[in-house]
This record gives C-alpha cells, structure tokens and sequence, in this order.
C-alpha cells in the first residue's frame, strides 16, 4: 500500500497506513470485543447503551458516555414510535458499515470518492415470527442494498461495491456463526 499521508475521502491515508503495519508486526491489535447492553422499558420500548470495547490489546476508555438508543415498534406492531425496530437497527447497521468499509478501504488505496448515498430495504413476513406458518421463515428473506457512488468511473464502482462487501456486519450476515444466548 503506498502511504501518500494525506487526507482521501476524510481518513488519513498514512494512518490507515500505519494501522496496517502495526497489525502486521502484532495480530493481536486487530482482534476487537464489541459491546452493549440493552434493558427492557415497556411494551415494545427497549433501550440499549454502548460504551467501552476492547481493541488494540486494551479496554477502550475513549467514550466518557454511552450512546443510547431507544428502539421500539410503530403502532401497527404494538408500539408507540419511540425509536427505530431492531430489524430498522440491522439494516441501518448494515448500510452504515458497508458505507464506512466502502470509504475507508478506497481511501488506503488512494480512490477519491465524490459523494455516496445509499438505500435498503429488507423483507420480512411476521407469520413466521408469529409461529402461524411453520413453512415462513422468521428472518429477513431479502436485503436489498443500492448505492448511488458519485464521482469516480463506471470500473471504480464496482471495485468500491466490492470493498463494500468486505464490511463484517455483512459478512455476519452472509455467513453463519455461533450465536450463544446464555442466562446471566
């Protein structure tokens, strides 16, 4: 990778640079521990924080405060509006982190982007979830993800939608994993 240090599509070029030597010389710096809690409010009402993580070998203390996300129902699904569902949480995780892997990874290898909105839709069919229908499935059956890149070639856009699937939310949900559910 050449490290040109300046700045591409808001990340600095010799930074990303010299995250990229530093898990070279040490693998450990790259494995990080995601976190959040979330409690119950009501109904439909959950509430979830998120604060500290590990990575680069340590605890992360950057955050002084948690973010907090009210996450509820619309009135048709039993809810009040409070916040977004948590199926609208995956799929704006999804597009956000398919955004940023997009960006990041064009700007260490110098490709400038002019401007990147994005779309998602994902459907889903609540007999299943529900338990009326055994044969709908309780999962999202599609996600469709559509991105409008400006200011690069026709040739860049479909490297940047490639470097977009490199995004792990994506490829969380792409490939199977274990998912431990534990009581505390």
């Amino acid at each position: 990778m050449e490290v040109l240090g300046k700045t591409v599509n808001g990340f600095d070029q010799e930074a990303i640079g010299n995250t990229v030597m530093a898990i070279q010389g040490n693998p450990e710096i790259a494995k990080f521990e995601l976190r959040a809690t979330n409690t119950w409010m009501g109904g439909a009402h959950n509430r979830s924080f998120v604060q500290g993580f590990y990575g680069a070998c340590q605890e992360d203390t950057s955050r002084t405060e948690p973010f907090v996300y009210d996450h509820d129902e619309p009135p048709v699904l039993q809810g009040n509006n409070i916040g977004a569902n948590p199926g609208e949480v995956l799929l704006y995780g999804l597009l956000s982190c398919m955004t940023t892997a997009m960006v990041l990874l064009a700007a260490a290898r110098g490709i400038e982007i002019g401007a990147v909105s994005s779309r998602i839709e994902g459907d889903v069919d609540l007999k299943g979830f529900l338990g009326l229908d055994a044969n709908v499935k309780k999962e999202f059956t599609r996600i469709n993800v559509t991105f409008d890149i400006e200011g690069v070639d026709e040739e860049s856009k479909k490297e940047l939608i490639a470097l977009a699937k490199q995004s792990p939310v994506y490829n969380s949900l792409i490939n199977p994993m274990d998912i431990q559910v534990n009581l505390a």
